[in-house]
């Protein structure tokens, strides 16, 4: 484990919209007499965090009932989705979105067409390349396609 040194000291409130399985976590700053709200990509869970060591740093006890960790089908069904039109390549003709599990090492895409596909045993490697390519079909057809077993998922 890493730790971190943090500034907390402009954070004035945190907020999270709510939606699952990814949202957009908000964050009140203040910067030299104004208030501003920066907003990152998050999941629930993290405002969960944050609200725990909030309680933990205003000397407060808290209490975290272990959980069971998701099951595989749990895991495959919230993979999180990433639009091809935020990425480097900015939108495929082929592609919408992909996503990636890692514990289970499952590289899912959503074809323009409404199929989704996962493909299995894709390193994390493979899967950051994805997204760092300058054409997600051409990166698909010539790195994932033929290399990999996969299922079709609807």
């Amino acid at each position: 484990m890493k730790f971190y040194q943090i500034d907390l000291s402009k954070i004035r409130a945190i907020a999270h919209d709510g939606a699952v399985p990814l949202g957009q976590l908000s964050i009140l700053i203040q910067e030299e007499g104004t208030l501003e709200v920066k907003t990152v990509p998050a999941p629930l869970q993290a405002l969960e965090g944050i609200r725990a060591i909030a309680s933990l740093a205003a000397g407060e006890e808290i209490n975290i009932q272990p959980t069971l960790p998701p099951s595989r089908d749990e895991l495959l069904d919230n993979i999180t989705m990433i639009s091809t039109t935020s990425l480097r390549c900015q939108g495929s003709s082929n592609i919408a979105a992909i996503g990636y599990e890692s514990s289970l090492k499952v590289l899912q895409i959503e074809f323009i067409s409404g199929s989704t596909y996962r493909y299995f045993n894709v390193s994390f490697q493979k899967f950051a390349d994805f997204i760092a390519a300058n054409s997600a079909g051409r990166y698909f057809n010539a790195e994932i396609k033929s290399q990999y077993s996969s299922e079709k998922v609807n």
